[in-house]
């Protein structure tokens, strides 16, 4: 368990130190987006998106067909990527801020304490969404405006160049995150120095199909595109920055958003359009530049793979994730067909545990209260589109009911090939219950070797739960 490693927690910081010592200076640059949908970017082959920088980096870098945010909610979410714990491990199980109050537990660390013990700089400049801040030890960190893109890119660049040890640096812009939670409430008001915004037109969107194409919801994405371009842009200033300090050659590049949309269908759900995210890696030694990848990844492989790159081995911490390094070279890697995510809840008036399995066909999503009405995390239930859903009694949102929605089985079972929205559940029919049946045997499998607290009460088979199905 967690907890039997933290008496030896600071010999491993002395021992990555040491180690690091020989190794050659290697730095990290990891920039994260807010809220952003994979297939909203050009490399993901989106046909109106304008991202032309990470397209660029994609196209000499490594694109992962498959990556996945382990839960829906941006603090736990980074949660998730600074620790390489699934949520139900690292206990900031909900946000950190305000009254929310979930942090970090005890014995759980950081990769900026790893890092930092091992030598390197650490900086943190845009959202944090993390605490305790005493677990995030930081050279420098700078929250001032996250969707100043040009600000933040000036800060990271005054980073890049302050000092010659080798450093990490997460850069976490604020867009495409909503500016607010009603009405059109996405969009870029002011000029933005150096880009020229794209004419984006509500009624040429294409609307995804877990939405209700409506005129709110396609004003919203159109707002939601320019956000996402600005975004890109500050993210290619902190690429030249990087490039103009001589650093590149030197550093591992990776680009991520922290989940999906804040839309319902996405935020705080174990859906594709709330779990399926943007990612992408590169450093100068890639073999294949411009491949895409198939291995499946998440936010818990990221802190593995950072302590790969700087050679800090922390082989007795019991992370959940991997380093993917090993993989990048290898369009088809053999073993990254499946993972384990896990959600508690976006807020504290939002609770619903679920924990999910998901294969590249096949996805299986426990949800362990199915007796209790799906609470939409409050961002989500403020927002227009479900706010013109309450006003109105429609009764579909996209391609479910309202009523599938709200009121879910214990297991949910989606053939992705063939209902890529997942809007039939597949668990009870009689020709699907034993692959349902099997997939959860498989997934609590994973749990408990996780000591996932959950089971310690809860069970995705347990006959006594049958009859709490909706």
């Amino acid at each position: 368990m967690l907890r039997t490693i933290c008496p030896v927690l600071a010999y491993l910081l002395l021992f990555a130190s040491l180690a690091s010592q020989a190794a050659d200076k290697k730095n990290i640059l990891f920039m994260i987006s807010d809220n952003q949908c994979w297939f909203d970017m050009g490399c993901y082959g989106h046909p109106m998106v304008k991202t032309p920088n990470l397209d660029k980096l994609a196209a000499e870098g490594v694109r992962f067909e498959r990556g996945f945010a382990t839960t829906a909610s941006c603090g736990p979410s980074r949660a998730v990527m600074y620790t390489g714990l699934l949520t139900h491990g690292t206990g900031q199980y909900a946000h950190p801020h305000k009254e929310h109050n979930q942090i970090l537990r005890e014995e759980v660390a950081t990769v900026f304490s790893m890092l930092k013990g091992a030598g390197y700089r650490t900086g943190l400049i845009g959202k944090d969404h993390i605490r305790p801040m005493e677990k995030y030890p930081l050279d420098a960190s700078d929250r001032r405006g996250t969707k100043d893109v040009i600000a933040l890119a000036k800060a990271a660049d005054a980073f890049i160049k302050d000092g010659d040890d080798p450093f990490f640096l997460v850069w976490s812009a604020g867009d495409p995150h909503p500016n607010t939670r009603d009405g059109v409430s996405w969009g870029v008001a002011d000029p933005v120095p150096g880009l020229e915004m794209p004419d984006y037109r509500p009624e040429d969107v294409p609307v995804p199909g877990f939405l209700p194409d409506t005129q709110e919801v396609r004003e919203n994405i159109v707002g939601y595109y320019e956000q996402i371009t600005r975004m890109d842009h500050g993210a290619g200033l902190v690429i030249e920055a990087l490039e103009a300090a001589g650093k590149k050659d030197d550093t591992l590049i990776v680009f991520i958003s922290d989940h999906g949309t804040s839309e319902p269908g996405a935020m705080g759900t174990q859906y594709e359009p709330g779990l399926r995210i943007p990612f992408i890696a590169w450093h100068s030694g890639l073999k294949a530049p411009g491949s895409v990848n198939e291995g499946m990844v998440t936010c818990a492989d990221l802190t593995p793979t950072f302590l790969d790159w700087a050679g800090v081995t922390f082989d007795g911490y019991p992370f959940h994730g991997r380093s993917f390094l090993p993989i990048l070279d290898t369009p088809k890697p053999e073993g990254w067909d499946r993972v384990v995510t896990s959600h508690v809840g976006h807020d504290v008036y939002a609770h619903y545990p679920m924990r999910t399995l998901r294969e590249k066909r096949w996805k299986l999503i426990w949800n362990v209260l199915p007796g209790q009405e799906y609470p939409l995390p409050i961002d989500a239930f403020n927002r227009a589109t479900w706010s013109r859903i309450r006003a109105t009694g429609e009764p579909m949102i996209g391609q479910r009911t309202v009523d599938q929605f709200l009121h879910r089985r214990r297991l949910e079972l989606y053939d992705l090939d063939n209902d890529p929205w997942e809007a039939r559940n597949l668990s009870a029919t009689p020709e699907h219950r034993e692959r349902a049946e099997k997939m959860a045997r498989e997934l609590v499998g994973v749990l408990t070797g996780q000591n996932d607290p959950w089971l310690q009460k809860y069970h995705p088979l347990r006959a006594s739960q049958a009859d709490k199905d909706p």
